[in-house]
């Protein structure tokens, strides 16, 4: 069973995703660090520098001041996690974050702190792997690691998250459901999704769109997506 929160962000710069920022920092613990993992991004110490000041840049106006970074999840365990408030994914490159979380076998360690009553923040192509498929991102992200297994953690049940939607997007999800006959929630930049004990609510500033076999529905802020 499903304890803990989860929030997706459909990417988008800092001000395109204030409001999905501001309710995830709304749920954290202000004792605890936040943890940030930015290894969707090309590994090297200047841009891992730069996304450490980006994402203090967007949540130490919200008061969230203690946030530590992990550039590698080798043995990393729930026991690690525990020490902190919620987690955060960042984005990049959907295919390299989620070889390098099989790899380690961080998978699964997020799940259990989900399970346990953590809370996880999915931006962009961290938002994709919290789905049960990430293939909603071959339009847009290259694949040079990831090989075989393109499922993601299913944290929202059958559905895959597709992330800087737009309509152009149509007949490419059309196309993935055809394939994968999996459900796609198509968020745009500055849409969002906040999930709690598997119920998916509608977040941010622009709406949200299901595409599944049996049509398209359209989903406004405050709306629930069962």
């Amino acid at each position: 069973m499903q304890l803990g929160n989860i929030v997706i962000s459909g990417g988008g710069d800092e001000n395109q995703t204030s409001e999905i920022d501001r309710d995830f920092a709304s749920i954290l613990n202000r004792d605890l660090p936040l943890l940030y993992i930015p290894l969707a991004m090309e590994s090297s110490t200047a841009s891992y520098e730069s996304c450490y000041e980006w994402i203090t840049g967007v949540f130490r106006p919200l008061g969230i001041v203690n946030i530590e970074m992990w550039t590698e999840l080798e043995n990393k365990s729930l026991e690690d996690l525990q020490n902190f408030s919620g987690v955060y994914l960042g984005g990049g490159n959907t295919f390299r974050l989620l070889n390098i979380l099989n790899d380690n076998h961080f998978t699964n360690v997020i799940k259990a702190f989900v399970k346990s009553g953590g809370s996880i923040y999915g931006g962009s192509a961290g938002g994709i792997v919290l789905g049960s498929h990430i293939m909603t991102a071959e339009n847009s992200d290259e694949n040079k690691e990831c090989t075989g297994d393109y499922a993601g953690l299913q944290l929202l049940g059958k559905y895959a998250v597709q992330c800087h939607y737009e309509k152009k997007d149509h007949p490419f999800i059309l196309s993935f459901i055809k394939e994968y006959q999996l459900p796609v929630i198509a968020l745009s930049e500055e849409t969002g999704l906040f999930i709690k004990e598997h119920r998916i609510q509608v977040i941010g500033n622009k709406d949200a769109v299901v595409y599944n076999e049996g049509g398209i529905r359209t989903f406004g802020i405050g709306d629930g997506i069962e």
